[in-house]
């Protein structure tokens, strides 16, 4: 009769002893290798913000660098987007760029009654006006432009641009809010806010350290 071998009890438990030690060695390194997916959005809807300023403020058509083709009634010359008629006209053109040809706007009612527009990226616009442009891209992010002018010839002048880089989805947070949904979180948010100054500057707020790290890493992102 031939014999059968087979593995016993003791060595079927060490090899899962083993086996338990390798992967609590492996699992969180891979963990750490692999990427965050806001934070990759956020890097991607920073780059964006960036080429698309860039490419409109130096668009002589529409912020034109001489200065009598603006309506000037003030003694000082224009800078960049302090060229505008209108608080919508940078949102419209901004649309145009991104592809989305689509925009409106949100009245700040709508906002504190409507929780579908309270929590999809309009908290980044709460201030002095918390009325927004509200443009949706089609990668799903949500783009929100605070309703307000420039102040003609002032580089300090800025708006806020609200971004929820995974639109609908939770958790709609940013860094620093006081939701209290968001108040006690401290990382995976999923929303950030860009100051866009009328010269063309842009700057996150350095205490938003989550979108910091998100926009100056390298295409290794990790946790």
């Amino acid at each position: 009769m031939k014999k059968v071998s087979a593995f016993t009890l003791s060595e079927l438990m060490i090899a899962l002893v083993v086996l338990g030690i390798l992967c609590a060695i492996v699992l969180p390194a891979a963990n750490r290798n692999n990427p965050n997916q806001n934070k990759m959005m956020m890097k991607k809807a920073y780059s964006a913000f960036n080429d698309i300023v860039s490419e409109l403020i130096n668009d002589g058509s529409n912020y034109p660098v001489v200065h009598n083709l603006c309506p000037d009634n003030g003694k000082n010359g224009y800078i960049g987007f302090d060229c505008g008629e209108t608080d919508s006209k940078l949102p419209y053109l901004f649309s145009q760029k991104l592809n989305s040809g689509r925009y409106r706007y949100i009245s700040e009612d709508t906002m504190k009654t409507d929780a579908n527009y309270s929590r999809t990226g309009l908290t980044a616009c709460n201030g002095s006006d918390n009325s927004c442009y509200l443009l949706k891209s089609d990668d799903k992010m949500t783009w929100a432009f605070s309703k307000k002018t420039f102040t003609k010839g002032s580089y300090t002048s800025n708006i806020t641009i609200g971004i929820d880089v995974n639109g609908d989805k939770k958790p709609n947070c940013y860094q620093g809010s006081t939701d209290d949904n968001c108040k006690n979180r401290t990382e995976n948010f999923d929303q950030f806010r860009i100051l866009l100054y009328t010269d063309g500057k842009i700057k996150i707020d350095p205490a938003d350290t989550w979108a910091m790290e998100a926009i100056s890493v390298s295409s290794a992102l990790t946790d």
